[in-house]
């Protein structure tokens, strides 16, 4: 049986160590675009317009593929801003905890659920990383200078796309190589 794409895109490592640069068209002309946080079944990126969406034809030189706007949001107020956070901590501490399945499902399934902040800052707080209040404002304030845009993640189910993502990581192996070091200096 052939595992649900939506389970890989949430439980396979996302990479953000590089961003992988494609092009989209865009009516009759190709833009720029950054894929951030990617991996073998899409990526998100930033842009500072709406897309008309959910088909985009991608491409990086010469290689083609299609994807789909699987979800989007607008990063101007606090309240998305804040869920945005808060989301990002979710998947970190979800992360943090594959080797329990049932505490990692269930964290996956509660950051897919829109809104509910205050209940999953419950959660946070009870697995013992929900930050003070004046850190959540650091974060947000931060986030909003970063990514003041629309947020798109997209899903590509494209053997093109699939070598992209090899040779993204196949260039960038020292990097990921230097950082799993440095991660596991810094645990004592």
């Amino acid at each position: 049986m052939a595992e649900d794409p939506l389970s890989i895109a949430r439980n396979d490592d996302r990479h953000s160590h590089i961003g992988i640069r494609l092009q989209y068209r865009a009516d009759d002309k190709w833009e720029y675009l950054e894929a951030l946080e990617w991996n073998a079944v899409g990526f998100n990126f930033y842009h500072a317009s709406a897309l008309p969406g959910p088909e985009l034809e991608l491409r990086r030189g010469l290689t083609r593929f299609a994807g789909t706007i699987a979800w989007q949001s607008l990063n101007t107020s606090d309240d998305v801003v804040l869920a945005t956070v808060v989301n990002r901590l979710l998947y970190t501490q979800a992360q943090a905890v594959v080797n329990n399945p049932q505490l990692h499902m269930r964290l996956l399934k509660l950051l897919r659920v829109p809104g509910m902040v205050a209940e999953k800052l419950k959660v946070l707080s009870s697995l013992g990383a929900a930050p003070s209040a004046t850190k959540m404002a650091e974060l947000v304030a931060q986030r909003k200078l970063e990514h003041p845009m629309y947020h798109y993640g997209v899903r590509v189910q494209s053997a093109d796309w699939g070598a992209i993502v090899e040779s993204a990581l196949s260039v960038s192996s020292v990097l990921v190589s230097l950082d799993k070091l440095s991660g596991a200096l810094g645990k004592s």
